[in-house]
């Protein structure tokens, strides 16, 4: 069953929320509650633990494992292997480690499903003792004929895979998993499709239970000719934060393992991995062919209210950051994705398909949106061939590197480029922000709304226009006309909105030595510093506030608990250090020497009595300030003051509460009690502007 839905006009909120009211109004299907834990979890004060506590781990269990994590490890080091190869077999210790230390052990077969996965690490370090190396190294796994019933694998079909790769952000290996097609042969010359498959929502699903599945799991879809990549996308977040950069690196890890076309890569997914799906679709147009989002959620608000019966009250500051993973407000950029819904027409998470059909309705677009007859929350064998052939007609095109016509929405400069157009510049963080841009003879022609920079961008094999002559441009009804910088075989033209409003081109950003400005990679709000490489800084002495010690001591431990990270810690920091990567300081100016030396240079005045944020003064034994802010020691990276990443407990229960929970910067009362929702009483908090003043 197909439904398109296509109308006119300009995209709002409010008209799309209606739209599903009408929607839900009008059925006379049953909502059923699938794989929610109801009122239940709604209730902050009562927060049941994810990952739930496991079975006793007996103590010779535990013993026999750890010493065969120590002798892998022993092993492993007195080789001579590259980050690609090392993490293969790396990853298998780890991820015993981390389920014995966090207790993620649910069945007494998992006792042996890591005995064996340890067995198999210690094969690979034989291969890899021979010469093996990467992808040879994959090849070994647990995968048996003797599951070939079970698991639907045969001798001659899909060849299952299970690695790990080296995460840029805190140095973790994270595990993912592969499958080849039946029959495959490497030939550079013949790259495959890839299809990204983003996995639903497991509290008990451990490192360890991941790899062993995905050695013994083909999976809901294996297309012919085709890679299909598992990523685990670090345990239970939607895909979001630190697991959205992971999906991101596990895909250029694949790359420098097997031929991919670049042309035809596929984002799908299924219940939170749908939700996955559809925030990386919109998030990030450049890089697929398609895509493909079943079940899930693809906003907040709403899916609480239908799915967790929770009324979500934001604040305003929180009210603008649902903008991040909202994902109707960004539907515009699906114009260039061919996109295909799947929902059971009975299942409670149709709601996230119904509310995108909205979405695309009200912009003109068509959703193609195929649904499962009398189906909860699970896909339709009937189903499958319609969605293949949905997805295959798109395919046979590929993705257009250089499309004619570009339609490009944020609201973050994290996500900001589409093709050849890069949005540089926000006249407004977090407001609607549109380029609609179209390549002709000699020409482009730029309409824009809240942008202040544009580059567009070509390499020299694709430029399509003459590479000595002039170009015109029409900008927002302005006429102008430059020529490309050439130079790294690219060609740029930069468009910066001067303090008239008017445009002008530039060979570069135009951006003033020494001056501050919100820009890709310099955005806020504080979550975004944990999705890129940072180094956890502590205080060096004790505190005055406690506040101080317990927060550090959980963000670092729910770091290692919620997004399966490594701690980085540092007190004394190379200019290595400072230059790779955002500091993340805890403590005050008089027990954190980092901070002593920076402070003068924040937006803030503080020192051991006082504390003076956005023109108010606070008592410093009381009062304790959260920010992100340009690294003083170098405006390339962030510095955060006092804080983790800015959802709690409580947003573990379901993926469509973890959202950012705090703006740019805040003032705690440290003498408050934190909770499972905030860190303490939030006194004031906002954002910065874009020139990072308040």
């Amino acid at each position: 069953m197909f439904v398109r839905v296509q109308s006119a006009s300009f995209f709002t909120t409010r008209a799309i929320f209606a739209s599903i009211a009408v929607v839900l109004t009008l059925s006379k299907l049953p909502i059923v509650d699938v794989r929610a834990d109801g009122p239940a979890d709604n209730i902050p004060t009562q927060v049941r633990p994810v990952p739930p506590p496991g079975i006793e781990l007996p103590e010779s269990v535990k013993t026999e494992l750890l010493a065969k994590v120590k002798a892998v490890r022993e092993a492993l080091d007195k080789l001579d292997l590259n980050t690609n190869s090392r993490s293969q077999i790396e990853v298998i210790p780890r991820a015993v480690e981390l389920a014995v230390e966090q207790g993620m052990f649910y069945t007494d077969k998992e006792f042996g499903f890591a005995s064996e996965l340890l067995e198999l690490a210690q094969q690979r370090v034989r291969s890899a003792a021979e010469g093996k190396r990467d992808a040879e190294l994959l090849e070994l796994t647990i995968a048996k004929r003797a599951n070939a019933k079970r698991t639907g694998e045969t001798p001659d079909g899909p060849r299952l895979h299970a690695g790990g790769f080296r995460s840029q952000i805190d140095g973790s290996i994270q595990p993912y998993g592969i499958v080849l097609p039946s029959g495959w042969m490497a030939d550079p010359s013949k790259p495959l499709r890839l299809d990204v498959w983003l996995h639903g929502r497991g509290e008990k699903v451990s490192e360890v239970a991941f790899l062993h599945q995905r050695m013994l799991q083909v999976g809901e879809f294996t297309p012919p000719n085709t890679l299909v990549l598992h990523p685990y996308g670090r345990y239970c977040n939607a895909f979001k934060f630190a697991g959205e950069m992971d999906v991101l690196e596990a895909i250029e890890h694949v790359k420098q393992l097997y031929p991919i076309d670049d042309a035809r890569i596929v984002i799908r997914g299924f219940s939170m991995g749908g939700a996955g799906c559809w925030q990386m679709a919109v998030h990030y147009p450049q890089l697929w062919a398609a895509a493909n989002p079943g079940a899930g959620f693809s906003e907040t608000t709403e899916f609480l209210r239908i799915f967790q019966k929770e009324q979500f009250k934001p604040t305003d500051y929180q009210r603008q950051l649902l903008h991040w993973y909202d994902c109707p407000d960004w539907t515009n950029n699906l114009r260039n994705v061919p996109t295909v819904a799947y929902s059971g027409e009975v299942d409670n998470q149709k709601q996230a398909a119904d509310v995108m059909e909205a979405a695309f309705k009200v912009r003109g677009m068509k959703l193609p949106h195929i649904i499962g007859a009398q189906t909860a929350h699970k896909i339709l064998a009937e189903s499958k061939p319609l969605i293949q052939e949905q997805l295959d007609a798109a395919l046979d095109a590929g993705r257009k590197t250089i499309p004619k016509a570009i339609e490009l929405t944020t609201y973050m400069l994290r996500y900001h480029q589409l093709a050849w157009l890069s949005v540089e510049g926000l006249e407004k963080h977090w407001q609607e922000a549109v380029v609609h841009a179209e390549l002709g003879d000699r020409r482009v022609l730029i309409q824009s709304k809240n942008v202040s920079r544009i580059k567009l961008q070509f390499s020299n094999a694709e430029f399509p226009f003459a590479a000595d002559r002039a170009i015109n441009l029409k900008v927002d009804a302005q006429r102008l006309s430059a020529t490309f910088n050439d130079a790294d075989n690219q060609k740029t033209l930069w468009l910066v909105k001067d303090s008239r409003g008017l445009w002008q081109t530039s060979s570069d950003a135009s951006i003033p030595s020494g001056t501050l400005v919100k820009q890709p990679g310099l955005t806020g709000p504080i979550d975004d510093a944990f999705m890129e490489p940072f180094i956890w800084v502590p205080p060096t002495e004790t505190n005055t506030l406690d506040w101080i010690d317990a927060e550090y001591k959980h963000a670092t431990m729910e770091w290692r608990r919620h997004f399966r990270g490594d701690i980085v810690a540092k007190s004394e920091l190379t200019d290595e250090d400072i230059a790779n990567n955002n500091l993340v300081l805890f403590g005050t100016p008089s027990n954190n020497p980092w901070i002593a030396k920076i402070v003068s240079s924040l937006p803030i005045e503080w020192n051991e009595k006082q504390l003076k944020v956005n023109g108010k003064e606070y008592d410093a034994t009381k009062f304790v300030p959260l920010l992100i802010y340009p690294n003083p020691l170098n405006p390339k990276r962030y510095v955060v003051i006092n804080s983790g990443f800015t959802f709690r407990e409580y947003a573990y229960l379901n993926n469509a509460r973890q959202i950012p929970m705090l703006p740019d910067w805040a003032v705690i009362d440290a003498t408050t009690e934190t909770n499972a929702v905030t860190p303490g009483t939030v006194v004031d908090a906002g954002f910065f502007d874009e020139s990072w003043r308040f």
